[in-house]
């Protein structure tokens, strides 16, 4: 299989702006979106783009009347190379960073995600300590914000797969796990771990929204403005 990305694309055809749309809604151009193997949130499922970030997104695209494509990509890195060359037009569900916000631009929050640390019940860490910092092993995904975080917070990281996170905590092949709090939790299900044996601590409630490439609202004045909207309409629905 293709490690650079995997070419799946799904078209939403429940999102195409009809013949008989609104005559004074702004007409833009068709989006391209990225999203990466992040699961609860978007992952692969017998060839088929699925999560909970898709559930919440389709309502959101379906009144922006856009003309949407989904492609799945393997992480968060090449969902950023991507948009750099044009490939999409902006992907989701993502958090902020300063390098993201060089190429695109953040949306209103979509939902939250919880960064949180895990460990085995039986360590007592506090987990900002120059001590911990200096000689416990954090295990995190790679290519992600937490991976970015860590790194830069003087942290000794060990980058892996999402699957790989319990067994590593489980084996004491690391001192603690720093992820998005669902991922691990899915992973634990997935693994048939029982996350009892792991004790937790929410680090930062981080938004979790959508980017969309400069370029792109460059040539599609008002999208941006159009769609927080949209998003911030959807949120008071759901509350």
């Amino acid at each position: 299989m293709n490690n650079y990305k995997y070419l799946i694309i799904i078209l939403l055809s429940h999102l195409v702006i009809s013949s008989h749309a609104d005559t004074d809604t702004q007409s833009y151009e068709p989006l391209v979106m990225g999203v990466p193997e992040f699961k609860p949130y978007t992952y692969l499922h017998n060839g088929k783009i699925i999560g909970s970030a898709i559930k919440q997104s389709v309502p959101i695209f379906s009144d922006l009347k856009v003309n949407t494509a989904i492609k799945h990509y393997e992480n968060y890195s090449l969902l950023l190379k991507a948009l750099k060359n044009n490939e999409i037009n902006g992907f989701f569900l993502a958090s902020q960073n300063t390098e993201r916000d060089r190429h695109a631009e953040f949306s209103q929050p979509v939902t939250f995600n919880n960064w949180s640390w895990f460990s085995l019940k039986q360590k007592k860490f506090k987990y900002d300590s120059g001590a911990f910092k200096g000689t416990a092993t954090v295990a995190t995904i790679g290519k992600t914000n937490t991976f970015r975080w860590l790194t830069r917070n003087g942290y000794q990281v060990h980058s892996t797969s999402i699957s790989q996170l319990p067994s590593l905590l489980l084996n004491k092949q690391v001192d603690a796990v720093f992820s998005a709090e669902s991922v691990f939790l899915q992973a634990c299900k997935d693994s048939e771990v029982n996350i009892s044996s792991f004790s937790t601590h929410i680090e930062a409630k981080r938004p979790f929204g959508i980017y969309i490439s400069k370029q792109y609202l460059g040539k599609n004045k008002g999208f941006m403005q159009h769609l927080n909207r949209i998003i911030n309409n959807t949120n008071k629905g759901t509350n």
